[in-house]
């Protein structure tokens, strides 16, 4: 009986493994094997239990190849202390060898005795810079996908970047944008990057050695061997260590934000106090919720729209609220006139988040909505991306919309920011006077951390037409996302003056949304 007592606890656990284990493959990992065929097994030796608490994980990346790993655990001479991430997100025992990532984690390992290191190993023959930045290849989606995974098993410690012997037209500042780019990524916009050069030319040498001089906690490093770039590696990578821990922001401490862009689940009982929690948790003093065409999100009849207002009553100067028309859905200007009356009567502030489905930017039937907007007098935010409310670069189609309806205060968002670096969001906000910008979701944050003495430049410029916001919602009150974190912290990473500071924070979205009238 006692035998009986040990057993069966220990074959639920085999049980509970085999079923993790073979867990079925989704579907974009099923697209990528019938493309490239099986991956290659790794043999099966035990891995041990990290030494520290949380091991240290670096990203290896760019020119060069992988060396498989051998099936032969007698010949195989492994790393101690260290891991990979295999094709199927497994940690294994990671095999010595002649790269720079192995000499790299060996003098790193002689460094400290207790250190357990993780690497995730991505490197390709024969590649460009363009390649990495190409999310549609599934190498470049696989590698993304690695490293999300591997934030999971440890504490993320910075890239490793492996370029080539030249550097063609172009190179640097597609670097500089894959760098903010894979920083939004993983989640950290100050996370240590190394771009690294086995006997490159010496013009080579002499343009990536400026990428510092523009890019924060990033480091040049080249050697005559790839062993002495391992080595090179490591002290570069301490270096920014360093400089990591000094530039890394807090949230602020002496005022409280305004978010003008959450979303939840309006129409249930709980979905606003789930708002109100994380209010309190992200020192957030005010906020306007923006509905989506979800059920629970948006009235989908009478029923609903008297559940939403009653939800709504409680939170009266704490939490205010948006309402949407989808386009299409009405076919005069003074249909949507008739209904944005009610609304805004009902407590509405504003229009949004207004997606336009299908359409172009300055489609007619989003034209009917912006005109009923300025005829009731409340602003519209709005959402870009490939496929709604869509543009060409330049943006011309917005500059239509904001001519033709001067009166109405329109608030961009999402892609609209991804014309950054062209210059076309730095024009309108100064043409228009009509046109303000939200600095909610991922792509904001992925590009002003590209560049952020311009970054520091453009707000100071724009410094009364930028609304700070985080596009949080019901499927991240309470999460511990990194990406989503640095919405709060990343202002405060460019030393901005205090007047900018209060404007973007508060200031801005009380002037847009007239919060001070609606306290």
């Amino acid at each position: 009986m006692k035998q009986l007592r040990i057993l069966i606890p220990v074959v639920c656990l085999i049980g509970l493994a085999v079923l993790f284990f073979n867990r079925p493959p989704t579907e974009e990992k099923k697209a990528t094997l019938k493309k490239n065929g099986p991956v290659q097994e790794v043999q099966e030796v035990e891995v041990t239990p990290p030494i520290d608490e949380k091991m240290h994980i670096y990203l290896v990346i760019g020119e060069g190849k992988v060396g498989e790993v051998s099936t032969d655990s007698k010949e195989a001479k492994f790393i101690d202390r260290c891991v990979q991430l295999n094709h199927k997100n497994e940690w294994v025992p990671m095999v010595d060898g002649n790269d720079s990532e192995h000499s790299f984690v060996r003098k790193l390992l002689g460094k400290n005795k207790s250190l357990k290191i993780g690497l995730v190993l991505s490197k390709r023959e024969n590649t460009k810079i363009d390649a990495w930045m190409d999310r549609n290849l599934p190498e470049t989606r696989e590698m993304r996908q690695l490293a999300k995974h591997a934030i999971q098993g440890g504490d993320f410690k910075g890239v490793l970047w492996l370029h080539g012997n030249e550097v063609i037209e172009g190179d640097l500042d597609k670097m500089k944008s894959f760098i903010g780019e894979l920083r939004s990524h993983i989640g950290d916009p100050n996370l240590p990057f190394i771009i690294g050069m086995v006997q490159g030319s010496e013009s080579a040498q002499m343009q990536f050695a400026k990428i510092p001089e523009s890019i924060h906690v990033t480091a040049f490093a080249s050697a005559g061997s790839t062993e002495l770039l391992g080595e090179s590696y490591v002290e570069k990578m301490k270096e920014l260590r360093v400089v990591y821990d000094k530039v890394t922001p807090k949230p602020p401490t002496d005022l409280k934000f305004i978010d003008p862009h959450v979303h939840a689940m309006s129409v249930t009982p709980l979905g606003l106090r789930a708002v109100a929690n994380w209010m309190d948790e992200r020192n957030v003093e005010r906020c306007i919720v923006s509905p989506l065409m979800h059920k629970g999100s948006h009235p989908q009849n009478e029923e609903e729209y008297q559940i939403m207002l009653e939800n709504f009553r409680p939170y009266k100067g704490k939490i205010d609220r948006m309402c949407i028309i989808n386009a299409g859905d009405v076919k005069t200007a003074e249909e949507a006139v008739a209904i944005l009356k009610r609304e805004v009567a009902d407590g509405a502030i504003a229009f949004g988040e207004h997606y336009g489905v299908g359409l172009m930017f300055d489609d007619p039937k989003n034209l009917m909505l912006y005109e009923a907007c300025e005829t009731v007098g409340i602003p519209v935010m709005f959402h870009i991306d490939q496929n709604k409310n869509m543009v060409e670069p330049g943006m011309e189609r917005v500059d239509k919309v904001l001519k033709k309806y001067p009166k109405c205060t329109l608030v961009a968002h999402a892609y609209w920011w991804r014309q950054l670096g062209s210059g076309a969001c730095d024009r309108q906000l100064k043409e228009h006077p009509n046109l303000y910008a939200d600095m909610s979701g991922k792509v904001v944050i992925d590009v002003l951390n590209r560049d952020r003495a311009y970054a520091r430049e453009f707000l100071i410029r724009n410094q009364d037409k930028i609304l700070w916001a985080t596009d949080e919602g019901w499927w991240s009150f309470g999460g511990k996302d990194k990406q989503m974190n640095q919405h709060y912290t990343f202002l405060e990473g460019l030393d901005l003056p205090d007047e900018v500071r209060r404007k973007i924070y508060r200031e801005n979205s009380e002037k847009v949304y007239g919060l001070n009238a609606k306290k």
